[in-house]
C-alpha cells in the first residue's frame, strides 16, 4: 500500500504521527503524573526549605475538632524539618509577592512595541525558513526520481526491494517536509490574539492564578518564576527570580526611575536646598510594583 496525503483534515500531523510511532516502536513510555500533585496545595514542589534548600511537602493533619493544613520541610538533618506552616500563612505571603509582580501601566505601550518588533523578527526567520524547506522539499523529489530511474535499470530483486524502502521513507520525509512549509509562517491575524494573551498575562498573573484551575496555577508559576521560591524559618520568602518578562520590564522601569532622577536631584542656580530635598524624596528609587522584599 503505498503511502498518500488525505484530503482531510488530520487530528494530529504527520510527524507527530512518526513520532507516536517510534516510540511505539522503541517502547518508550511517558512519564507517570506525579503522586505528589494535589490541588489542596498548589505550592507543594515549588517553594524550598529556606534552610536546606529542598522542596517543601504538604498535608492535612488531624486536630481535636477538624483537619488543618500545613506545609513543611521533611529532609532529614534540616534545622527547619517537621515544623508545620499554616497554609494560609504561606499562601497569604505569596499572594503579596504575585500581586507585587504587575508593570505599571506605562509600560505596557513599550511591551506592546516590543512584542510586535519581536513578532516582525521572528516572521522574517519563518519566511528564510520556508524558503530552505522548499529547497529541501525539491532536493528530496530529485531523489526519488533519481531511485525510480535506478529501479528500472537494476537487474536484482533485494536491489529493487533495497531501493523501494529509500523511497517510502524519502516519501514519509517528503510529507513531514510539506507540513512545515504550510505550518511554519504564521497566518494573518495570529499576532494581536498572541499579543492579547500575552499582555493580559503581564498585565495581572495573580488574577490568572487566584482564579485558575490546578493546571493554569502551575502553568503561571513556572512562567513568572526562573527559580523556585525560597520560605524562611522567619516566615519570609527569600528575593524571588523572576522569569525574562517581568525582570526586563523591572530593569526599564529602573532606568527610567533612575534618569528621572538624575533630572529631579541635579541642583541648579534656580533652585534652592529646599526644593532638592523635595526632589528626592518625590522620586522612587525601585518600581513600585517589585513589592517589599524584592
Amino acid at each position: 500500500m503505498s503511502l498518500r496525503k488525505g484530503q482531510h483534515e488530520g487530528l494530529i500531523s504527520f510527524e507527530t504521527f512518526q513520532r507516536i510511532q517510534d516510540n511505539l516502536a522503541g517502547r518508550k513510555r511517558l512519564p507517570a503524573a506525579r503522586k505528589d500533585f494535589n490541588e489542596d496545595f498548589p505550592l507543594r514542589g515549588f517553594v524550598q526549605c529556606g534552610c536546606c534548600g529542598n522542596a517543601m511537602t504538604a498535608a492535612w493533619s488531624k486536630g481535636c475538632r477538624r483537619h488543618y493544613a500545613y506545609y513543611r520541610c521533611e529532609t532529614r538533618g534540616c534545622e527547619a524539618k517537621s515544623k508545620s506552616v499554616p497554609r494560609a500563612k504561606m499562601e497569604d505571603a505569596f499572594a503579596e509577592i504575585m500581586e507585587s509582580v504587575q508593570p505599571a501601566r506605562d509600560l505596557f505601550d513599550l511591551a506592546k512595541a516590543m512584542l510586535r518588533d519581536a513578532w516582525d523578527m521572528r516572521l522574517a526567520v519563518a519566511h528564510g525558513e520556508k524558503d530552505e524547506l522548499e529547497k529541501q522539499l525539491k532536493d528530496v523529489d530529485r531523489q526519488i526520481e533519481s531511485l525510480l530511474d535506478r529501479i528500472v535499470d537494476a537487474t536484482s530483486a533485494s536491489v529493487v526491494s533495497a531501493y523501494e524502502a529509500r523511497i517510502e521513507k524519502l516519501e514519509r520525509h517528503k510529507i513531514v517536509l510539506a507540513e512545515r512549509v504550510e505550518t511554519t509562517v504564521p497566518p494573518r491575524g495570529r499576532l494581536e490574539d498572541c499579543i492579547e494573551l500575552a499582555l493580559k498575562f503581564l498585565a495581572n498573573p495573580w488574577n490568572l492564578y487566584k482564579n485558575g484551575d490546578f493546571t493554569l496555577r502551575q502553568t503561571v508559576l513556572r512562567l513568572v518564576f526562573s527559580e523556585p521560591l525560597k520560605y524562611g524559618q522567619n516566615g519570609v520568602y527569600g528575593t524571588p527570580e523572576l522569569s525574562f518578562p517581568f525582570k526586563y520590564l523591572a530593569g526599564i522601569s529602573e532606568s527610567k526611575s533612575e534618569m528621572v532622577r538624575a533630572v529631579g536631584v541635579e541642583p541648579t542656580r534656580a533652585h534652592g536646598p529646599t526644593d532638592f530635598k523635595s526632589g528626592m524624596s518625590t522620586i522612587p528609587s525601585r518600581p513600585h510594583w517589585l513589592g517589599k522584599g524584592l
